[in-house]
């Protein structure tokens, strides 16, 4: 990449197109939430099933799918990655329209999971290469911001979309026999089609490191290790792919011992949840003959898969990338700012899948109010990620853990303004509160990506960006919405379940104030191995 395309205006037109990008990404897996109460009057569902399509089906396979992907943008062309999985999640989006049961739209869930898993890993890569290393934090806050513009645009305009069908085509005489929801899901997924034409045709591939002095070529055989990484997840392919590594013995029956324990957990927490629900609520979702399949089962064997995955692959990369393993899993401060993540997003990605619900029965809030919530997300999320990255890059200039500290003031307000929103009964004053609760939350996106990056090489920003996304899907996505509708269900209170989400923030300030006194340390790390391998 030349140095005009660098300092010029042509960055800031790549920042923008992939802002809108990220956009769209949040767009097409956030409708469900406007949707949600059209989906449970049509489908039948539950509390705990909107919580498991919304967070679980979808976040299972965008995290580990993210791991193999995040490989091919490191060592393949990242722009092609990024404009293929945008047509793929776009005409999966597109496809939930086509859904007539629970089973079917967990599916289309799947593959917008997949497909949404290449955005970031090469987003995140290539935007490291435009900018130079003080700008990342407001770079990748900038980008970050198109999740709250994108999550606000599906809120203000799901709800229209379905109110305008239904006028215009009553009961019984739309084109298809389709619902308004069905229309909603085609209409914000078939315009990423185009999208993904656009980035493929104006973006230009930078060279990997060049910027900061390190470039690398990437890697000569992508899809080969993309398949490899792939392979490293699931059994069978993982005990052989430990083989292949060197593994020994010993490592290998820890593998498998790891999995027998893991099977076992997940049997008793679906035991336990199920007896914690009424009958009514455990309701099997389909039957495999005389077997009942219930909504815990399927939650708790996705979590438990995506806990022996992350297993398994940290097992394969401490055999095959020693430097990696250094720099990321051996690094407290990277491990601790990857949990953070998911903690925080635990919170926050439970209660966007439920304010629509939450206020239409607390508050009395119509379809109409879903403008004004897509709004108040739109406008305090990009200027919350926006202000956050500048004043982490502020922060940063003064003392190394800056950006985290910034971070860490910025959730623990959050948590305080949350707490108190969803306690009123006013609707003015819930919609104010809830500004200001996410302006602040909104603040730890660019600070804590691009810590995550200061801990690597250039070759490995990919794979560190994908790291931090198990953190924020497993446990946050996975886990967030599925909570807060399970302890709905059990308890019959929405309120109590959503205020049970914030509990975490307490442990986020804790592990940002200890990653921060340890960041100096790992950025020393990092310039070694970089003056070594030069």
């Amino acid at each position: 990449m030349d140095g005009a395309a660098r300092t010029g205006g042509y960055r800031w037109y790549v920042l923008g197109l992939f802002t809108v990008v990220y956009a769209f990404n949040f767009i097409d897996r956030q409708i469900v939430t406007i949707l949600a109460p059209y989906l449970k009057a049509d489908l039948g569902l539950t509390d705990a099933q909107i919580g498991l399509l919304f967070g679980t089906a979808f976040a299972l396979f965008y995290a580990l799918f993210g791991l193999p992907l995040a490989r091919l943008a490191d060592g393949w062309n990242r722009v092609r990655t990024l404009s293929i999985g945008l047509g793929f999640w776009s005409a999966m989006t597109a496809f939930s329209g086509t859904a007539a049961n629970f089973g079917q739209l967990a599916l289309a869930r799947v593959g917008v999971g997949v497909g949404e898993a290449s955005a970031s890993p090469s987003a995140f890569s290539i935007l490291q290469d435009y900018f130079p290393k003080a700008q990342r934090a407001t770079a990748l806050a900038i980008y970050s911001s198109g999740i709250y513009l994108g999550a606000g645009a599906s809120l203000m305009i799901g709800g229209h979309i379905v109110a305008l069908w239904d006028r215009l085509y009553p009961a019984g005489t739309a084109p298809f026999d389709l619902a308004g929801w069905q229309a909603a899901y085609m209409a914000v997924g078939l315009p990423g089609l185009f999208l993904a034409l656009l980035v493929v045709t104006t973006v230009r591939e930078p060279v990997r490191g060049a910027i900061d002095g390190h470039p690398h070529s990437g890697d000569p055989h992508p899809f080969q290790a993309a398949f490899r990484e792939l392979g490293t997840l699931f059994p069978p392919f993982s005990l052989l792919s430990l083989r292949r590594l060197g593994a020994t013995r010993a490592l290998i029956r820890t593998n498998l011992l790891m999995l027998a324990a893991i099977v076992l957990i997940a049997t008793a927490v679906v035991w336990l949840t199920d007896g914690l629900l009424a009958p009514a609520k455990r309701a099997p979702i389909f039957a495999m003959g005389s077997t009942q399949i219930t909504t815990n089962m399927v939650q708790w064997a996705a979590i438990a898969v995506g806990a022996y995955a992350v297993c398994s692959w940290i097992q394969s990369i401490r055999l095959r990338d020693p430097e990696a393993t250094e720099l990321m899993l051996d690094s407290p401060s990277f491990v601790a700012v990857a949990i953070a993540g998911g903690f925080l997003s635990f919170g926050s990605y439970g209660l966007s899948a439920f304010i629509y619900l939450y206020g239409n029965s607390y508050l009395g809030m119509e379809p109409a109010d879903g403008f004004t919530i897509g709004a108040i997300a739109a406008i305090a999320g990009g200027l919350g990620t926006t202000l956050g990255g500048m004043l982490a890059d502020a922060a940063r200039r003064r003392h190394p853990g800056g950006r985290l500290y910034v971070a860490a003031a910025a959730a623990g307000l959050s948590g305080m303004l949350t707490i108190a929103q969803y306690l009123i009964d006013d609707l003015t004053t819930f919609y104010v509160l809830n500004f200001t609760a996410i302006l602040c939350l909104t603040m730890w996106l660019g600070p804590v990506f691009a810590t995550g990056q200061d801990h690597v090489l250039p070759r490995m920003r990919g794979t560190a960006t994908a790291v931090q996304f198990l953190g924020i899907n497993l446990i946050g996505l996975g886990l967030g919405p599925y909570w807060v509708g399970l302890v709905s269900d059990i308890t019959g209170s929405l309120r109590i379940a959503i205020l049970s989400a914030v509990v975490p923030i307490p442990i986020v300030i804790v592990l940002f104030l200890f990653a921060a006194r340890r960041l100096p340390a790992a950025e020393a790390r990092v310039a070694a191995l970089a003056a070594a391998t030069r």
